[in-house]
């Protein structure tokens, strides 16, 4: 969990830039006429959006993001083994860059698989970012990574 930074408001004065409060005993001072620039950027630096005019997505698109899963994947052979397959769901935010942050398992089917799931997308490129309004910014993805009986089946007779 993130820590909450308690602001203590502080009467504004005809001074210029703007104290707006206290974090940490160090002033926040922001000059006023980007104060509305600076509260946005502030946000989008937090924040991840879930939809987006255009969408982030994997160079070459779903077709090449479904090979390269394919390509990657490594499946646990104590998994095959004991006949465990599913969908691994994993969730992730594309940053402005590209590069993908906050990786984790929303769905997990077996530890194993999850670590698996967790792996190929750690080992992705990166990916086109998405944007609002023109402005490339954060957004959260979801994708589900299907271990199937075919795999599992390869695994077994290798």
């Amino acid at each position: 969990a993130s820590k909450q930074v308690r602001v203590n408001p502080v009467k504004e004065g005809p001074q210029d830039p703007v104290i707006r409060g206290y974090a940490h005993n160090l002033p926040l001072v922001i000059d006023p006429d980007k104060e509305a620039e600076y509260l946005a950027e502030r946000k989008d630096t937090i924040n991840a959006y879930d939809v987006v005019e255009q969408m982030p997505c994997f160079p070459g698109g779903q077709g090449k993001l479904v090979e390269f899963i394919e390509e990657n994947m490594q499946y646990p052979k104590k998994c095959a083994e004991k006949g465990i397959y599913g969908r691994v769901i994993v969730a992730f935010v594309v940053e402005r860059s590209g590069q993908l942050s906050n990786i984790r398992v929303v769905k997990s089917v077996h530890r194993a698989l999850d670590k698996e799931a967790l792996r190929i997308v750690k080992l992705m490129p990166r990916w086109i970012p998405g944007e609002q309004n023109g402005v490339t910014v954060r957004v959260k993805y979801i994708i589900p990574i299907r271990f199937s009986v075919k795999k599992m089946e390869e695994v077994l007779t290798v």
